[in-house]
């Protein structure tokens, strides 16, 4: 537990720094800590509670930043694409209108936290493919409206109204991320440090692709041309933590 503690706090300090993210002072930390002794199985609070009050003030803020990132699974994940597939659908559609051709963009969209003080902000990456050659253009947390992100969307023809209209598409389908290409990927949340996506092919997968997106691990096969997907963080289950529910 000490060296995972380790561990996390190494990430945690470069994530702050890297990103800018610094805790709320102003948030009364007790409560906070009651939230998260309720979310957490029984099981785990007493070694929970012992780990904070033994901790200096960035451990503590660090455990109260896990304790209440967000939390989601696969059984959620496959309720969402069984209540929301034409709305997921129709998102794939219009977002491969909307990338030129010879690119893929990926993009996601990071809610406000009052926690760390960040306000709401864009992860964009720009894959650019002529003559053989890859160029690629990567940015996390940027601000909406400013310089980089708009010299970013200058080669896609993208304005300011283009990025609210795909955030829209991605709220109608209760989504965060979409990246084109011959098969969408399609965030669907974000969960402790990993996060669940919906591959989409064009057509019915075949035998071999089954196989192939069906490993137990990163991929799950669902059905027709729909295969669940986890990515683990940097930390943290690197398989489906719950791929037997």
């Amino acid at each position: 537990m000490k060296f995972l503690i380790i561990l996390m706090l190494s990430i945690f300090h470069w994530a702050t720094n890297s990103f800018g993210q610094t805790f709320n002072k102003s948030i009364n930390k007790d409560s906070l800590l009651q939230v998260i002794l309720k979310k957490l199985p029984e099981e785990r609070r007493s070694e929970f509670l012992k780990t904070y009050k033994k901790g200096n003030e960035e451990t503590k803020e660090f455990m109260l930043f896990m304790g209440l990132m967000p939390t989601s699974s696969k059984k959620e994940l496959i309720a969402n694409i069984d209540s929301n597939f034409a709305k997921i659908n129709y998102l794939r559609t219009e977002y491969s209108k909307l990338v030129p051709n010879g690119y893929i963009v990926s993009i996601e969209f990071n809610p406000a936290d009052i926690m760390a003080m960040t306000r709401e902000s864009i992860d964009l990456r720009i894959e650019h493919i002529s003559n053989g050659q890859t160029d690629v253009k990567q940015e996390w947390n940027l601000e909406y409206n400013s310089r980089k992100l708009n010299q970013m969307l200058k080669p896609l023809s993208w304005t300011n109204e283009t990025i609210h209209s795909i955030k829209q598409l991605l709220s109608d389908a209760n989504c965060v991320s979409i990246k084109n290409g011959e098969i969408t990927t399609v965030g669907f949340a974000r969960s402790g440090m990993g996060k669940y996506f919906f591959k989409l092919f064009n057509n019915d997968l075949t035998g071999e692709e089954i196989k192939q997106y069906n490993d137990g691990c990163t991929y799950i096969y669902y059905k027709k041309n729909i295969v669940l997907e986890y990515g683990g963080g940097a930390i943290g289950p690197q398989c489906f933590p719950d791929k037997k529910d």
